[in-house]
């Protein structure tokens, strides 16, 4: 246990346990329900709940995501008054699409032993299988996952409250705040890959937050969705071709690409890559999502952010994960450096020449993965599940540099700092950034009086 976080985790509790309650959370209408099953699937709802009947129920096995007809995911476990339930599980939007969807008198889904939603009706509603079994039902709420769904907004561009007496506070107060929040962050961030660890084992959550990493800030969750429904143990066990062919066949991009829009290189490369996935297109139709319903966002990616040229990455990872995965499957094995040099030396027939699909070869080599990136992955994987491991990590942690041009850190800054001549000093590391913007999320982004009844200015002066 990080001692700082827990000062931190009291600070941030007493401040809403004193002032105001949580504002409540509603569901992000982004959310498809792709997205909510594949957060069930990582275990972000958490594994205890309680039913529409009011009795407990514990997950025991997540199952295997389905990507056949029937229920969302099969195979799963439950413990449920006093027994271990065995069959599948469904999850659906809205309690009634049971019925609407007729799963009701589907026998495909009559071995299913839970039923989950996200949207309750106002009269009481009860899922029956085609045999007339009552099938156990369970609420799931944006406040199980509220780091996950937060509100969908930013706070002003301008100095807030707190600006002030931050600025009269001593450069030792600050600079321990800012470190109690960062172990706080990085303590969370570990917990909840350790649960992934705990549900799909400790190599396939390495693969799956690394994939997740490679989505940058728009992306992250199809990232995330690729590594579930493609998982390591299969994908290790395909040809370098066969995966390349999921990777691109099941992502949808070879769906989306015009053979005769594209570069004669990139014809030889599309022509390979298909020559895989139209054997193995069959099996997977039901997770290839229709033109009106896009999961990748585009618009305003950099060049070398483009989710094709992340999912060559993916791939480049895959070719290479002996060596990519070794550092962190044992914190005895844990190796910085290692990790580091790894990666930044990927390389990919295709993909270290070229953007996009669409793109014109590049007369230069590009990084497979740069080092920003790496620096990421270091600070939301590599570090967050070895340092609950080994603490004594924490102080390696602290020497990694700041993560450069990241406008999240700024905005935070700015809100948290305003003008103080003396904001540099504290972002010159990367865990006095995750500490801003620990701060910044708990804050800054849980307000909804623009500022005005924030509780973090006048509980600044108990910190000090």
């Amino acid at each position: 246990m990080l001692p700082l976080s827990l000062r931190y985790r009291s600070f941030l509790e007493s401040a809403f346990s004193d002032l105001q309650e949580r504002p409540s959370l509603t569901w992000d209408a982004s959310l498809s329900e792709l997205d909510l099953q594949s957060l069930w699937f990582a275990g972000e709802f958490g594994a205890e709940f309680t039913t529409a009947e009011g009795k407990q129920i514990s997950i025991r096995d997540y199952g295997i995501w389905n990507h056949a007809s029937g229920p969302d995911f099969t195979g799963c476990a439950v413990q449920y008054d006093g027994k271990t339930l065995r069959g599948d599980i469904e999850l659906d939007p809205d309690v009634r699409d049971w019925e609407r969807h007729g799963h009701g008198a589907n026998t495909a889904y009559e071995n299913v032993v839970l039923h989950l939603y996200t949207t309750s009706s106002s009269a009481r509603l009860y899922t029956r299988t085609a045999q007339h079994r009552e099938v156990i039902q369970v609420l799931l709420t944006p406040e199980m996952l509220r780091a996950n769904v937060r509100p969908k907004r930013t706070a002003e561009a301008r100095p807030g409250r707190c600006s002030t007496p931050l600025r009269e506070m001593g450069e030792s107060a600050i600079a321990a705040l800012l470190e109690s929040a960062a172990q706080y962050r990085l303590q969370r961030k570990g917990k909840k890959i350790h649960a992934i660890v705990r549900i799909h084992g400790r190599e396939q959550a390495i693969y799956q937050c690394l994939a997740n990493a490679l989505g940058y800030r728009n992306n992250q969750r199809p990232f995330t969705i690729l590594a579930q429904r493609l998982p390591l143990r299969m994908m290790l066990k395909q040809s370098e071709a066969q995966r390349e062919a999921l990777l691109f066949g099941v992502s949808g991009f070879l769906e989306a690409v015009r053979y005769e829009d594209t570069e004669p290189e990139t014809r030889l490369y599309l022509r390979a890559i298909w020559k895989q996935w139209w054997k193995q297109r069959a099996a997977y139709a039901d997770w290839l999502l229709p033109p009106n319903q896009p999961v990748w966002q585009i618009a305003g990616s950099r060049p070398g952010n483009h989710p094709q040229r992340r999912v060559g990455a993916l791939s480049a990872m895959l070719r290479y994960w002996k060596r990519v995965s070794a550092p962190l499957l044992d914190v005895n094995s844990w190796n910085r450096k290692a990790f580091t040099d790894t990666l930044l030396a990927l390389e990919h027939d295709y993909w270290s020449q070229h953007y996009t699909l669409l793109a014109t070869p590049s007369k230069n080599s590009i990084a497979i993965i740069g080092k920003s990136r790496v620096q990421e992955m270091l600070a939301n994987i590599a570090y967050p599940l070895l340092t609950l491991e080994d603490a004594r990590l924490w102080e390696d942690y602290k020497k990694l540099p700041a993560v450069l041009d990241n406008q999240k850190v700024r905005r935070a800054t700015l809100r948290l700092f305003g003008e103080h001549l003396n904001a540099a000093k504290f972002q010159k590391r990367l865990f006095q950034q995750q500490g801003l913007l620990q701060i910044y999320e708990d804050y800054c982004l849980e307000d909804d009086s623009a500022c005005s009844e924030c509780p973090f200015p006048e509980r600044l002066k108990e910190w000090s």
